[in-house]
């Protein structure tokens, strides 16, 4: 699902596609980096906290966090079975080749990299997506980003304003009824 987005400004300094396009470009280039890509979740996380206002890029950026969990995790999944198919004692070079699984340990890692590239195909839809305001709803990721991203929200406020929790170190009648006109 697709939905249009009044332009407006990240309260992290870019208008807010911009600050989006951001989050998926580092996003995805990081996912690409040895021994990095176990991390490249973590860089939408940080923006997510770093922004105040803009509904639009928490979204944005919980989707990528998603996103990026679900590469790693992946990524993860298929270095596991390659290690698993690979031998554990060989004396030379052609003992490697010798045993048959050289052809499995490369069609895993094939198939591990094009899973990897649709991921990163699917992040450069959205930001393309979010250069023009539109917010781009991917199917069950996106439901699970909107409540993520509700519920961090919700911590973060939480977090940012003490005063505003359930009255249970403030003794006045009115605690937790912080209202502004």
């Amino acid at each position: 699902m697709t939905t249009k987005i009044e332009p407006h400004k990240s309260s992290i300094g870019p208008d807010a596609n911009i600050m989006v396009i951001i989050i998926y470009i580092g996003t995805a280039v990081i996912s690409w980096i040895p021994f990095l890509k176990y991390v490249a979740w973590a860089f939408p996380l940080v923006i997510f906290f770093m922004e105040k206002d803009s509904k639009f890029v928490k979204y944005q950026s919980v989707q990528a966090l998603v996103l990026g969990i679900i590469q790693t995790v992946i990524s993860i999944f298929f270095s596991i079975i390659i290690w698993a198919l690979t031998p554990k004692s060989y004396n030379t070079l052609e003992d490697i080749f010798r045993r048959n699984n050289m052809g499995s340990i490369m069609v895993v890692g094939v198939i591990g990299s094009l899973v990897s590239l649709a991921i990163t195909a699917l992040m450069v839809y959205v930001l393309v997506n979010a250069y023009n305001y539109k917010q781009v709803e991917l199917p069950i990721i996106g439901s699970v980003a909107q409540k993520l991203s509700s519920k961090m929200d919700t911590i973060q406020k939480e977090k940012s304003n003490p005063t505003a929790d359930t009255g249970s170190n403030n003794n006045s009648p009115d605690a937790g009824n912080n209202k502004q006109g």
